[in-house]
């Protein structure tokens, strides 16, 4: 079984709490709608989380 970039930006929803936990459903759609569906490593990753979780949004 692979890892789609929806549950990689889900499980850190769920990892960052609060209103992020909440909102992990749209956080892993928004991903999707942005960036598609294959998994992300490293850097790439983390320019995802930067863009999902920026910090204005909630």
């Amino acid at each position: 079984m692979s890892v789609t970039l929806a549950a990689q930006v889900h499980a850190e929803a769920i990892r960052r709490g609060g209103v992020w936990k909440a909102r992990a459903d749209e956080c892993a759609a928004l991903a999707v709608k942005w960036y598609g569906r294959r998994p992300c490593k490293a850097e790439d990753l983390q320019t995802v989380f930067g863009e999902i979780f920026r910090t204005d949004r909630t």
